[in-house]
């Protein structure tokens, strides 16, 4: 009897053990059910993107050219031609090319988007300028710039005319040659092809 008693309490006590152990751990389940869930770190903002500046070419900027200097390029793609420009419109520089004719009053370098001057013998450079026509389009490459060009006017002048070469607030290009084309000698007229800048852009 006395053992049956104990065999009767000790189960009561392991029941008890049991009970209190499922106790503690459903308590401790509910503390952590009932702990608000951790929040989440906030993404870092993405940084700002900077734009880059559109640069432009420096109308201050100044060139110490000698007479003869190479110092651009002119393209008439209608043409399929490329002429090597060179600082000056004397002799001795149109007999190496395309010359660019600069002023302290009325012309300038690209870089400065007014008047433009470009001159060339029609016997050695501009042999196929009288194929070019109102619409075509004239590249000069200048101090790393492209600088492009719209024909909208072509006219012949006289060799005196002096109403050509003059002072533009807008970016404009001219090029000149003599006319007629087949002329022999010093011909009396000019040729002159002019375009106003259509577009701009770095090499």
């Amino acid at each position: 009897m006395l053992i049956a008693f104990g065999l009767a309490l000790a189960g009561w006590a392991g029941y008890d053990w049991m009970q209190s152990t499922q106790t503690v751990e459903s308590i401790e389940e509910e503390a952590e059910a009932s702990e608000p869930a951790p929040e989440p770190e906030p993404e870092p903002e993405p940084e700002p993107v900077q734009e880059e500046e559109e640069s432009e070419p420096d109308p201050t900027k100044s060139f110490e050219f000698e007479k003869g200097d190479e110092i651009a390029s002119l393209e008439i793609p209608s043409i399929d031609s490329r002429f090597e420009v060179f600082w000056g419109t004397d002799d001795a520089t149109l007999d190496q090319g395309v010359g660019m004719y600069v002023s302290d009053e009325w012309t300038e370098t690209p870089n400065v988007q007014k008047h433009t001057v470009l001159s060339g013998h029609r016997d050695t450079v501009f042999t196929e300028m009288g194929d070019v026509e109102e619409g075509d389009v004239m590249q000069v490459e200048f101090d790393g710039w492209i600088y492009e060009y719209e024909i909208d006017d072509i006219w012949i002048t006289d060799a005196d005319d002096r109403t050509v070469i003059v002072e533009k607030d807008e970016p404009v290009l001219t090029v000149t040659t003599c006319y007629p084309f087949d002329y022999i000698g010093a011909a009396p007229d000019r040729y002159i092809m002019q375009g106003e800048l259509v577009d701009l852009y770095e090499k």
